[in-house]
């Protein structure tokens, strides 16, 4: 048999000899990243902080690290049994990342996406300065660190109605404040964090991109994107996009030519405003699959997380082709009732909605927290959101059961 140049995979793009794939973080984007990777071959290996890890159903070998004595020596651990070490979460803590680097410098491990592209991505004021010096359209913004400025700065520069987030550590929602208007500096949270203008009248659309190592792109069909008033967080994403086809070619220009000044490797997921005036500004990068590429399970040939995996470990990635429209529809605690759900992760399909809900196997009890979420197909993005919200509205009502 014909091995490519890493003698990972044969010529016609299957796995064939085994590779070892460490991700650092264990949810639902590890999950299903962890079976992704074993059905192309891989052993897998996760570290894992404290609390609920979905991942660790499925993983080979797992590590759980914490901020106490002993997480170097489950670093050195989870090293040892990687190849490559990827992320589901850009969080990492810092004494992580130093002893990755020391071994990706020892020619130990490879690290994808790279430990700077990660440093840039997951403090979001050091990505926007990023995106201002790649000269990429973004909000104007100022950076908060201890009171350096004033309300009146602010609003001159930005005007009345503004969004506040944290530099880091934001998700789901939090980490993020709409101040319409700001008015006094109490508003603020005193914490390091970015503010920008409030686009009440903008729509937010995604563009999930896969890239090799070698730089070849695959970009699936961009996304429009709803989000909870309340909670901030995404709700629903449905696809393809609702937006014209100007519009449509430059978010996949826009994300290609972000993520290649990135030197990225795997998938990214981009995300625009729209503004009413059609132009396209950049919102935020995350260095690793999305929420709002959760539907590319059932509407695509390849998943993200298939072709994550074939990036990180120098697979060829596959072209992408989606025949129908598609939906998905976060799963939110306390939107279904936890009694009788399985605590391991688990699927349900609709046969006759086309529809699958995916249930993480978290513990609830956090109002807003993703438990789960469902994929829809239909003949239109409006027809595949109906069937998500009917296939939710019969797991709400229990008249359900779930097969783990």
């Amino acid at each position: 048999m014909q091995l490519c140049a890493y003698c990972t995979t044969c010529i016609c793009g299957n796995v064939v000899l085994s590779t070892r794939l460490g991700i650092v973080g264990a949810g639902q984007l590890a999950l299903y990243l962890c079976e992704a990777a074993q059905v192309l071959g891989c052993e897998v290996a996760i570290l894992a902080e404290a609390g609920d890890a979905p991942a660790l159903h499925r993983a080979d070998w797992h590590g759980r690290y914490s901020d106490g004595v002993g997480s170097d020596r489950v670093v050195e651990d989870f090293i040892a049994h990687c190849d490559v070490v990827t992320f589901d979460k850009e969080a990492i803590p810092e004494p992580i990342l130093v002893l990755l680097a020391a071994a990706q410098e020892q020619g130990r491990i490879k690290v994808r996406p790279g430990i700077g592209t990660l440093q840039i991505l997951k403090d979001k004021g050091t990505q926007k300065e990023w995106l201002c010096q790649q000269k990429l359209p973004t909000l104007p913004h100022c950076i908060l660190a201890d009171n350096n400025l004033s309300v009146e700065d602010l609003i001159a520069k930005l005007g009345s109605s503004v969004v506040q987030k944290t530099r880091s550590g934001g998700f789901d929602g939090r980490g993020v404040q709409i101040l319409a208007p700001l008015q006094t500096r109490e508003q603020l949270w005193n914490v390091p964090s970015i503010v920008e203008p409030y686009l009440p009248d903008c729509a937010e659309i995604g563009v999930v991109v896969a890239r090799s190592h070698s730089g070849e792109l695959q970009a699936y069909p961009p996304v429009s994107m709803a989000f909870d008033p309340q909670l901030n967080s995404l709700l629903a994403v449905t696809s393809p996009a609702e937006v014209v086809q100007s519009q449509w070619d430059a978010a996949i220009d826009l994300a290609c030519a972000a993520i290649t000044a990135l030197d990225g490797v795997g998938v990214f997921a981009v995300e625009f405003f729209t503004t009413p005036t059609g132009d396209l500004l950049v919102n935020e990068i995350s260095p690793r699959v999305h929420n709002s590429g959760h539907l590319t399970l059932d509407a695509c040939n390849v998943s993200q997380f298939e072709q994550h995996v074939r990036a990180v470990i120098d697979a060829p990635l596959l072209p992408i082709q989606q025949a129908t429209a598609a939906a998905m529809l976060n799963i939110l605690d306390a939107q279904v009732p936890s009694a009788g759900f399985p605590s391991a992760p688990a699927l349900l399909r609709f046969p006759e909605l086309s529809a699958t809900a995916y249930w993480y196997g978290k513990t609830p009890g956090n109002p807003g927290r993703k438990m789960g979420h469902i994929t829809a197909l239909g003949a239109n993005p409006g027809e595949a959101l109906a069937h998500a919200r009917q296939a939710l509205g019969k797991l709400a009502d229990g008249s359900t059961e779930w097969a783990a």
